[in-house]
């Protein structure tokens, strides 16, 4: 009988190196404060509720409020994305979500969903992007999507909300 070891252990970073530029750097910590202020934010009825969050996510990580503009790279983007007439009813209150739902795949590998609405016709899958579109944002939610029907063996929607743009794209 041979002995197989240890499950392997697979680790994911950002694509981010001490020698980037400071600007690249900037911008995937602001990405990360932004899904944890989303992590926070279950209901959104006005900007108070966004601030409310980025101060928690700021306040959690133990960032430096001064080195950011809270305005300009925060509150405004996220306002004007949540405020979507097809974004506004994910984030109503008492509409049943998870956010940062990790889930499984065949092979082991875990995925975190931004954040998954459960209505009574279907689940949705959102995710969320900060900055540019890129090759691969409808592959992710795409598989995502194929993970949550497998799982809950209902009808699954899927959709990339752009934070910064703001806008929303259906993932077919």
């Amino acid at each position: 009988m041979t002995s197989s070891g240890p499950p392997e252990a697979k680790i994911y970073t950002h694509h981010i190196s001490l020698v980037q530029d400071p600007e690249r750097i900037s911008s995937a910590h602001r990405g990360e404060l932004i899904h944890l202020a989303l992590y926070f934010l279950d209901h959104f009825s006005g900007i108070r509720d966004i601030e409310k969050a980025v101060l928690r996510a700021f306040s959690f990580r133990g960032e430096d409020r001064g080195r950011w503009e809270l305005e300009k790279d925060y509150l405004r983007p996220l306002f004007s994305a949540l405020s979507l007439p097809q974004v506004k009813p994910w984030f109503e209150r008492g509409v049943a979500n998870l956010r940062e739902l990790e889930v499984m795949d065949a092979r082991g590998e875990l995925h975190r969903l931004d954040r998954l609405v459960i209505e009574e016709q279907a689940l949705q899958v959102v995710d969320f992007k900060v900055g540019h579109r890129e090759e691969g944002h409808m592959a992710q939610v795409s598989l995502y999507k194929g993970l949550i029907e497998a799982a809950f063996h209902r009808s699954t929607r899927g959709y990339l909300l752009y934070i910064d743009e703001p806008s929303v794209v259906a993932v077919p």
